[in-house]
């Protein structure tokens, strides 16, 4: 394989924000009613946004109070703890590291605000290493649809068998199959199923694991 871009997503995979948000979600719903379960209902969210959101909180909340309450009480609290409490998962240093000394590109591709991305990237040095970083608020259709990807190709000037996607969600990588890309699954909060499983190149713990991947995919 001719390697030459490396995609990551962020929440959940260079990023361990998805955790504090489960937390944030099992809080807030207690607020609310005990009736709802916070955790299972975080897992049904993972990776969507915008509308799609929306519309999973309304049928699950059951009117103990409106989607837009929820969010907003959710994003206030949330904001704040990752303020403090931002952490970058395991292995991410490392693999940043082998792909740049193996002169290998490497770009962002989340369904995050540019702002939120940029700053948290910054804050825990990793910005500048990315040669593209490509958000939410740069296209119109968020994963899974595959335009954030087919934008990372446009911009860097690569072809899509010569990409590799690190995904952790089922939307994420369902936007890279879509893409054609190929995508190595890093599972966080949810356990893929046998529809990820197939979509994926690979399924792996951690991002510890993926550099002899790399290596053993750049001799194939």
């Amino acid at each position: 394989m001719s390697l030459s871009l490396v995609i990551f997503d962020v929440d959940g995979l260079l990023l361990d924000t998805e955790r504090v948000w489960q937390e944030v979600w099992i809080d807030v719903a207690k607020e609310y009613s005990p009736d709802i379960a916070g955790k299972s209902l975080f897992k049904k969210v993972v990776g969507y946004s915008g509308e799609s959101v929306g519309q999973i909180l309304h049928q699950e909340l059951q009117g103990h109070c409106t989607p837009e309450e929820f969010l907003e009480t959710a994003r206030e609290i949330g904001l704040e703890r990752l303020r403090k409490e931002l952490r970058v998962k395991p292995g991410v240093y490392e693999i940043l590291s082998f792909l740049k000394k193996n002169k290998i590109r490497m770009a962002v591709a989340t369904s995050t605000s540019r702002l939120l991305t940029e700053e948290r990237l910054k804050r825990v040095g990793l910005y500048s290493n990315f040669d593209c970083i490509c958000c939410g608020d740069d296209i119109c259709n968020k994963k899974p649809s595959p335009d954030i990807y087919l934008e990372v190709l446009k911009k860097t000037g690569t072809n899509n068998k010569d990409a590799l996607v690190f995904e952790d969600s089922k939307v994420g990588i369902t936007a890279a199959y879509r893409a054609d890309i190929p995508c190595i699954l890093i599972p966080d909060l949810i356990d893929p199923d046998q529809e990820q499983i197939k979509m994926a190149k690979q399924v792996l713990p951690s991002l510890n694991d993926a550099i002899p991947f790399i290596e053993q995919m750049m001799k194939e």
